[in-house]
């Protein structure tokens, strides 16, 4: 025998979705149809199984593996330093304003391309190191001849 009543509509009648008249006619069925009977109770079955799914606790690796593709893929790009930099540039890497960098320029590490004045970035931090070493140098030289002359209040 050949049954009227759809998957569909079973899906209906067990979430309580079907039309009245129709969930009568349903019921009237499922009294009789053994085969239709056993879809509907495992359509209610799946239905319960699927409202309250297990709870999954990811790893604590699992978490910091996500939270560090995460981190990787929203970063902002790092900033390129360039090998060559401007005079402002420098300036603003060695904090100075434009009247300080005046006074230091013809000192720099610097050369002319097109009639701009460039510094090689490496040659600064070299050039840096030296006056450090020579300011290093002085200070202790002074220290020897008097102690307190380097001391600030």
């Amino acid at each position: 025998m050949a049954c009227s009543v759809t998957y569909d509509e079973l899906a209906a009648y067990a979430s309580g979705e079907c039309e009245a008249g129709r969930g009568a006619e349903i019921a009237r069925h499922l009294a009789v149809c053994e085969a239709c009977r056993g879809r509907m109770h495992a359509i209610a079955a799946a239905d319960r199984a699927l409202a309250a799914p297990p709870r999954w606790e990811p790893s604590a690796g699992a978490v910091l593996a996500a939270s560090r593709a995460i981190a990787r893929a929203t970063a902002p790009p790092a900033p390129i330093e360039p090998g060559i930099m401007t005079l402002e540039e420098v300036g603003r890497h060695l904090r100075l304003n434009p009247e300080q960098l005046d006074e230091i320029v013809e000192t720099l590490p610097a050369f002319e391309i097109a009639g701009q004045v460039r510094v090689r970035r490496q040659k600064l931090y070299e050039w840096i190191d030296q006056r450090e070493r020579m300011f290093r140098g002085a200070s202790m030289g002074a220290r020897e001849r008097d102690p307190a002359a380097l001391d600030t209040p």
